[in-house]
């Protein structure tokens, strides 16, 4: 499992660098909504996370995380190293401004 942060403004000025990630997985066709973590707590974040890798989901984009939040995804990331079922997912999440 690959992390990646990065604030939510992060980008070239002209559209945030999530909104890169996600205009780049709808031209290859993956598109999938963004999770708005601001509507989760840390353990519903993990559990919609689960879910989405579950469903075949290998790119999971995230915004508007809070630091702990993002402080569960990493320790998540930790707990799940062994398992081969997450060895391709990539998760990018945007922190809150």
């Amino acid at each position: 499992m690959q992390i990646q942060v990065f604030m939510g403004n992060a980008g070239d000025g002209k559209t945030s660098k999530l909104q890169e990630i996600q205009d780049r997985l709808e031209w290859m066709g993956k598109s999938h909504p963004v999770i708005q973590a601001g509507a989760y707590g840390e353990d519903g974040l993990l559990q919609i996370l689960e879910v989405r890798a579950a469903a075949g989901q290998r790119e999971i984009l995230v915004d508007e995380c809070s630091p702990q939040q993002i402080l569960s995804v990493l320790e998540w990331q930790a707990c799940t190293e062994e398992d081969p079922d997450y060895t391709d997912l990539v998760i990018h999440l945007a922190r809150q401004d």
